[in-house]
């Protein structure tokens, strides 16, 4: 099988993954749409309003200046776990290339592999597009001066004089950049769309799998075809007959793979974050490799031990950086976030979950009522599997018992990189109020997003009336903009709790929406 041939398939798998992780989006928004029309055929009643909480303060922590420190640490064991194996693979490609294997020339070629990390800090720290790119120029300006200046410092090691004509290696860092990031990125990019990018790491391994059937298929046939025996097997059998034969093996294989990866998933071996980083840097060591064998085919053993190695150290490095982070400092109190919002406007609700939901994944669990809204962010490897499966139906409450046991196994504890997860409860029409209460009275702070709300929306007025009778004024921080009817909100809730305006959701709005957030959080139910 030729290196072209492998890199076609590679290409091919990358591209399918994102047109059927959005077929699979689609389809799962219908199914959980439906299922959110249609009723269990019993109202559960809503539980009785508990005791008055006294509201004392919590410890105080400066929750701002211990994210800032979180966020810092995180970033930095991300780069640190793509940066010793980006370094092995830079000297791999030197060897190969028949360069010197100097500090400098390392460098500045594993220095503009680092830029594979800018992705993964993006996804787990939920930075826009805006700080991603101004992160990747940060990191490939400090790589190109980096190795500029040990260049000029290796000179006298070497028996020469540094001259000032080294400078212009500023400029041969980023053409190694040119040369090396292209591919890799294109495809980390296409895969890391925000609407699939919850979908893309499980399709991809499935795809990957079982895209080998045809391959191999077409390599068996020309096998069989060589030979008068192995003819006319293929005329019995037909010219698909291997890729027939193979296809049954190979689904079952990738069927086995998506399986594990959801069991590991759910045993917390690893975050969606750290799924995504695994497969983006699968797909940079893969394209490392296919083009290094498509340029030095009599290295392809050494390049196959040496991406492999390179990709197997990375998650090692990755679950060890992330745990020496979470030894510093004091970790505030976890609390439990709900997000309520007027449903149908997914642009909106999306924007709001990546800036402040998936923020708060810092600080401690994330609940909500599941809706097509914000499902592209929320959809995990183990709703994947239950999609795939056929088995929709099971995710939805459908009676007392079913609540029960979805609020007893809500998941309150944090994943290897310190990020808690999100607790979706899909309801049908007759069972989503009843879970909605109960989720109430289990959240440490409520945000719910008003813009836009009108007297026709009549799940919100109920929602705000619970939260007037369950939670204290102050635990509970509300949404506007112009169109929101307020009226509606003072007739629902005498005590107002407190209420920001977004007015076009720039980091200034979002940055005093979290710390309000935070405020709120600070008041802990006593007794």
């Amino acid at each position: 099988m030729s290196p072209g041939e492998l890199i076609f398939h590679f290409l091919n798998t990358v591209v399918l993954t994102a047109l059927v992780a959005f077929f699979v989006l689609w389809r799962y928004r219908v199914g959980v749409l439906a299922g959110m029309g249609s009723s269990s055929g019993t109202s559960l009643a809503l539980p009785s309003v508990p005791p008055a909480r006294t509201v004392i303060l919590s410890q105080q922590v400066d929750a701002l200046a211990w994210e800032r420190q979180a966020r810092r640490r995180i970033a930095l064991a991300i780069s640190g776990s793509v940066a010793i194996p980006a370094l092995a693979l830079a000297v791999l490609q030197l060897h190969v290339s028949d360069l010197p294997l100097t500090p400098a020339h390392v460098l500045l070629i594993g220095g503009s592999l680092l830029v594979a990390a800018v992705p993964m800090v993006a996804v787990s720290l939920a930075l826009n597009f805006r700080q991603a790119v101004l992160l990747a120029l940060a990191l490939l300006l400090a790589g190109a001066v980096l190795g500029t200046v040990v260049s000029m410092l290796q000179r006298p090691f070497l028996g020469r004089t540094p001259s000032l004509d080294q400078l212009l290696n500023f400029f041969t860092f980023f053409q190694f950049a040119a040369v090396w990031l292209p591919l890799p990125m294109t495809l980390i990019l296409l895969t890391g769309l925000s609407r699939i990018r919850g979908v893309a790491p499980i399709t991809f391994a499935g795809l990957l799998i079982f895209g080998l059937a045809p391959l191999a298929g077409s390599r068996l046939t020309a096998w069989l075809a060589t030979d008068t025996e192995g003819s006319r097997l293929l005329l019995d059998i037909g010219l698909n007959g291997a890729f027939l034969m193979l296809a049954l093996p190979t689904a079952l294989l990738a069927w086995w793979r998506l399986k594990h990866l959801a069991e590991a998933y759910a045993a917390k071996r690893f975050s969606d974050a750290q799924l995504l980083a695994r497969t983006w840097w699968l797909m940079f060591c893969a394209t490392m490799a296919l083009e290094l064998i498509n340029a030095r085919p009599s290295h392809t053993p050494l390049v196959l031990a040496g991406t492999v190695g390179a990709y197997a150290l990375f998650p090692w490095l990755n679950g060890r950086f992330l745990t020496l982070t979470r030894q510093h400092g004091h970790h505030p109190p976890r609390r439990t976030l709900l997000l309520l919002r007027v449903f149908g406007f997914t642009a909106r609700t999306e924007q709001l979950f990546d800036r402040i939901g998936a923020r708060w994944r810092l600080f401690g669990p994330v609940t909500m009522i599941a809706a097509p809204d914000v499902m592209a962010r929320t959809i995990d490897p183990g709703d994947f599997l239950r999609f795939a499966s056929g088995r929709l139906a099971s995710s939805f409450v459908t009676s007392q018992a079913g609540l029960d046991a979805g609020l007893s196994g809500m998941d309150q504890t944090h994943d290897p990189d310190g990020r808690y997860r999100v607790n979706e409860f899909c309801c049908r029409d007759d069972t989503w109020r009843a879970t909605v209460v109960e989720l109430m009275d289990r959240a440490d702070v409520v945000l719910m997003d008003l813009r836009k709300l009108t007297r026709e929306r009549g799940g919100c007025e109920f929602e705000l009336r619970q939260l007037a009778h369950r939670l204290p004024a102050g635990r509970v921080v509300l949404v506007i903009d112009q169109d929101t009817d307020t009226q509606l909100i003072h007739a629902a809730m005498p005590h107002l709790p407190v209420m920001i305006t977004l007015k076009n959701g720039n980091p200034a709005e979002t940055e005093a929406l979290f710390a309000a957030l935070l405020r709120a959080a600070e008041l802990q139910a006593a007794g």
